[in-house]
């Protein structure tokens, strides 16, 4: 991967004379270039200017061309289809799978949306405007209608002369789905079946029974989750009258787990989610997004101070309660975030659901009392015998500890399980708002008991 973004970085910074092959090193970067796998010429031309984007992709063979276009960001995708002639748009959209085509359109413009839809057939505009209907996050907005379906009234021989003729057209998977004349799903059938029976036979009759079918509206997260659970390959999208609308395969799940999961990270550390890649969002989009939070997040922080005022004249009195102060709600933080991640990775799993929240929250509560009572032994040993046996002081500050890593613990375990009983996402509850939460109650519970007992 290192020698291949020394060549792209070599072609970048030679643009003009890869673009005009008017000398020796143009021509042997050109060549280099169409040597490289399409993702790698994709990451190129989404990096380098909008002005040599079009002629950059344009002078590339036309099936590599397809590919690469294939590779690159949807945004960068439309941004380039508005600039291409029409000749070439048609190609470039003919060539590509209905449920990519979507992808795009979600990116355009309604007029620019509609002059396209015009470059292709019929039937694959129509496909377009239904899957339109469905949000981008759902089973419908992900499927793939381009797939081959067989009657039930089939026998094997005329099926296996329909694949021979669609195949070189249409995507052809291990598994073929099987509907009535009315489009409504009946079941499945794979290519071994067809191969090993007689070719007078029936599909009703060596038909078999799906195992999950996948509603258009469901959220994709709950689809790769269902797909997962049940090791199939791939799962028959319908409507809720159960007509057959397309098909979610592996590869979509694996993208779709990339997409929840980055999505998730984003959220833990407070961020909204990056839509595209980080060079393709404005920097004026990223500096919102992270501003907003920092900001409510500073605000939150200063009920801190807030409370440290209270106790102005103990902290003058007593120097060894801010020496102390980050290691304690530096420890409450991050057990509180080792919590909260347990949870929040068993509610997205759902091994952990409102029918056994209790018996979270009791296991999290004696772990918790563990926990605490092995930092409080530690840290008062640490401490009483490294600061001239200030037995009060060492009580006071490991007993601060003892109580914030419990309620940390059980903090970090109840509000993920909060936000999914009002179906907010629990990743909103990791980092840094636990922390900050957190370093709030510290600072009470801490600046409590070392008055209650220091006087």
């Amino acid at each position: 991967m290192l020698e291949v973004r020394k060549i792209l970085f070599q072609i970048e910074n030679n643009i003009d004379v890869v673009l005009s092959e008017e000398t020796p090193l143009g021509s042997d970067l050109y060549r280099i270039l169409t040597e490289q796998h399409p993702a790698d010429i994709a990451m190129l031309i989404a990096r380098i200017g909008s002005d040599y984007q079009v002629p950059m992709l344009t002078k590339l063979p036309q099936t590599l061309a397809l590919n690469v276009f294939r590779k690159l960001p949807e945004n960068v995708q439309a941004g380039l289809l508005v600039q291409f002639d029409t000749d070439y748009a048609t190609t470039m959209l003919n060539g590509m799978h209905v449920d990519e085509l979507t992808d795009i359109f979600d990116n355009l413009s309604d007029e620019d949306l509609e002059k396209y839809l015009k470059l292709l057939q019929k039937k694959q505009r129509s496909q377009i405007i239904s899957m339109l209907n469905f949000g981008h996050d759902s089973a419908g907005g992900r499927m793939n209608s381009d797939v081959v379906t067989l009657q039930k009234d089939f026998t094997i021989k005329k099926s296996i002369e329909l694949l021979q003729r669609l195949s070189p057209e249409k995507e052809l998977l291990r598994r073929i789905y099987v509907t009535n004349r009315d489009n409504v799903l009946v079941g499945h059938i794979t290519l071994d079946t067809l191969v090993f029976n007689k070719p007078e036979m029936p599909l009703s009759k060596v038909l078999e029974k799906n195992e999950i079918h996948i509603y258009a509206d469901e959220d994709q997260e709950d689809v790769a989750r269902q797909i997962l659970h049940y090791d199939i390959s791939a799962a028959p999208v319908v409507d809720r009258q159960n007509h057959f609308l397309g098909v979610i395969t592996s590869k979509d799940v694996i993208a779709i787990i990339k997409e929840e999961e980055s999505e998730d990270v984003y959220k833990r550390f407070g961020l909204s989610t990056v839509e595209y890649s980080y060079f393709a969002t404005p920097a004026w989009k990223l500096i919102t997004q992270r501003g907003i939070w920092l900001v409510g997040l500073l605000l939150f922080q200063s009920v801190s101070s807030l409370v440290l005022g209270h106790y102005d004249e103990m902290i003058k009195q007593y120097a060894v309660l801010t020496v102390f102060l980050g290691m304690l709600i530096g420890t409450g933080g991050n057990a509180g975030n080792q919590s909260a991640t347990l949870v929040i990775r068993g509610l997205t799993t759902k091994e952990i659901s409102r029918r056994n929240v209790f018996k979270v929250l009791l296991r999290e509560f004696w772990i918790s009392i563990v926990i605490a009572s092995m930092l409080f032994v530690v840290g008062f040993g640490r401490m009483y015998f490294s600061h001239y046996y200030e037995f009060s002081a060492a009580l006071a500050v490991n007993l601060s500890l003892f109580c914030i890593v419990i309620l940390s613990m059980l903090t970090g375990s109840i509000i993920p399980i909060l936000l999914e009983f009002f179906n907010v996402d629990p990743a909103h509850s990791a980092a840094p708002f636990l922390t900050t939460f957190m370093d709030i109650l510290g600072v009470i519970i801490y600046c409590a008991i070392f008055g209650s007992i220091m006087g």
